[in-house]
Formats: C-alpha cells, structure tokens, sequence
C-alpha cells in the first residue's frame, strides 16, 4: 500500500544521483527540484505542482536521479513502490497520457538545448559543444542520454579532435558505470574543426537540430544530402523557453518568452493550448517580479476572464491579493486572500493567504 509520507522543511526528498524504486506524489506542502542547465551550468528550480508526479523517470528507467527534490515548509508526499505505481497506472490508463506529455516536453526541452548548442557552434566549435553536452548528461548520471550524444559525436566527427575521448567515455557509460572520478577535463583543441569547418555542414546541423521534435533520432539525418526544414515553434516550446528563462532568474527574457506564446493563434496539441493559457498567469508574476505591479494586475485579470475555471484561477486571485498589499489597498487585499482562503481545495495558495491575512489583522 502507498504510505503518506510527511517531511520539515529544508529536508531532501531525495538527491541527484541517489538510486531507488520510489514515486512521489505532492499532497500538500511543497518541494523544488533541483537540477543544472545542459547548456549553461547554471542551476535550475522547478516547482513540483499540487498532486504531480515527481521521481518517476528514473524510478521507471533505474537509473539515477536526474535532480535533487527539497522541501520547502511542512511538506507530505504521497510515496509508492515501482509496483505499486504500475498497478495504479494500469487502471488509471489517462496518467499515462499525462506521464507522455511531460516526457515529450523534456525531451524537446534538452534537444533544444542541444539544438541551441549546435548553434552557437556555427562562431564556436560545434565538435567541443557537443561532447560538453554529452559530458553533462554523464557528470549529471543521465547515461542514456549520454550514450546518444557520444554516439552522434562518433558518427559525424570520426575522426574528430575528441574521438579518442568519446569512445573511452561511451565505452564506460554503455557498461553503467558513473562519470570516471577525476577524469581530465575537456578542453578545446585548436585544430582544423575550429578553424575550417564546412559552412554547409554547420547549416544542415542546425536545421536538423531545429526540426528535432519530440524524435530523439532526428539527429541521424545530420550531415545527409539537403537540409530538413525548419520546425515552427509551437506554443509549448516557447512556453518552456520562458519558464527556463524565470528559473535563471531572467524576467525580462521571460517576459519575451510569454508574449510570444500569447501571440500564437495555433495550438495542435493539448500541450499547446495549456501552454497558451498558463502563459497568461506566468507573464503576470513575470511582470510582479519586474517591479510593474499594473500590468501584472491586468495579466491576472485577463486570466480570470479568459478561463475562468482555468488551473491557474486560483492562484491569479491570489496574486491580485500581492498586488492590492503591495500598492497599499488593504482592504482589497484583505478581499482576495479571504476568497482565496475559503476556496476548495486547500493547498499551498490557501496556507499562504492565511498567513497574509493573519499579517494584515
């Protein structure tokens, strides 16, 4: 049987490279996970949302965790065994859908880093970025991910300035073993890969790259005999892109991000519709972040218009009720955050509106 699990805050769930067997479910509370950007270095934080599933990729693969889940305040978590969780999703078939979806994001979400990469390698050296990437994926215990690049390193740069490299490290990563414990780093050579690389090639890489998809083979056609066609962004690409930026703390970047979404009139998946219509609530904590508390009242409000049974409902009236407080209207704040308050069913919105109202008296 799943066990209720309950944890202070600060306490870690579990860490990026622990190995195990268990699902989480968020039931109340709330719990970040930690990761490090691909393409940057820089840290990540994602919120987990009220009754989503957390730890369910690795757990399903067996392979390390790919980030580090902490607790934030007093936090209880659902937690199944592998064989409890399959029973669960063999009779509720709509969480594989779910499960999909958020799959198919991430992916598209590190081939677009990968994507990105291959880009900046048109001015850089796209042979040196690639097997950074590869070398990420290892470090992070992401082998599988690892092997796919080091194995695109060896197919298109054969007889590369990193070959040598990436065969040792493919062979050790197809064996399971972990990143070799002070392993030399990688350091870029000056050779003819960054002196006189093929413009042609470079072109048909990045628009392979950019027509990835949700195909994690797509970069078998690079360097084939035409260039794929460019993949228009969709909804939920863009979106993700903005939330990347709002993880970096970048707000203007992801402000651009959101307005663009917004801007989008085609939405082929449902991913693509929920992206559009969260970005609406996103753009306004964008905007609250930004110092410009009017046009975040006015992005909440055009929300609670536009869905006004929409996921993020909820919380929009809340963040009314930061804005009220923050422009002195204590009284609409007051308002907000009772409605918030009494609104089924409780969760982390209504704990911090409590506490908001308790402050105001």
């Amino acid at each position: 049987m799943p066990i209720a699990r309950s944890y202070n805050g600060g306490s870690i769930v579990y860490f990026a490279g622990d190995k195990g067997d268990e699902v989480y479910v968020l039931q109340s509370g709330r719990v970040i996970l930690i990761s490090t950007a691909l393409d940057t270095g820089e840290e990540i934080r994602e919120d987990v949302q009220m009754g989503e599933f957390f730890g369910v990729k690795s757990a399903l693969g067996k392979f390390p965790r790919e980030e580090t889940a902490q607790v934030i305040g007093k936090t209880t978590c659902i937690v199944f065994k592998m064989n409890e969780f399959e029973a669960l999703v063999m009779k509720n078939t709509h969480l594989i859908l779910k499960m999909l979806r958020v799959f198919s994001k991430q992916l598209r979400n590190i081939h677009r880093q990968i994507r990105d990469i291959l880009k900046a390698g048109a001015a850089k050296d796209p042979a040196f970025e690639l097997m950074s990437v590869a070398e990420s994926f290892y470090r992070s215990g992401n082998v599988d991910h690892a092997v796919y690049a080091l194995e695109k390193y060896m197919e298109v740069y054969a007889d590369g300035d990193y070959t040598e490299r990436a065969h040792d490290l493919l062979s050790q990563a197809r064996k399971g073993l972990t990143y070799p414990h002070g392993y030399p780093p990688l350091v870029l050579a000056d050779s003819k890969q960054s002196r006189g690389i093929d413009p042609a090639f470079v072109s048909r890489t990045m628009a392979s790259a950019d027509s990835l998809g949700d195909d994690p083979f797509a970069l078998d056609e690079v360097g084939g005999p035409a260039p794929a066609p460019v993949r228009e962004p969709e909804a939920s690409d863009v979106f993700m892109e903005g939330l990347n930026f709002m993880n970096q703390n970048n707000m203007e970047g992801a402000l651009g991000k959101f307005n663009q979404c917004l801007q989008m009139k085609k939405f082929p998946t449902q991913e693509d519709a929920d992206a559009f219509q969260r970005a609406h609530y996103e753009k306004g904590r964008a905007e609250l972040k930004l110092g410009k508390p009017d046009e975040a009242s006015n992005s909440f409000s055009i929300y609670l218009k536009k869905f006004p049974t929409g996921e993020y409902m909820k919380n929009s009236i809340f963040q009314l009720g930061v804005v009220a407080e923050a422009k002195g209207n204590k009284e609409r704040a007051r308002s907000l955050y009772h409605k918030v308050a009494t609104m089924p069913p409780p969760d982390e919105a209504t704990r911090e509106a409590r506490k908001r109202l308790e402050k105001l008296g």
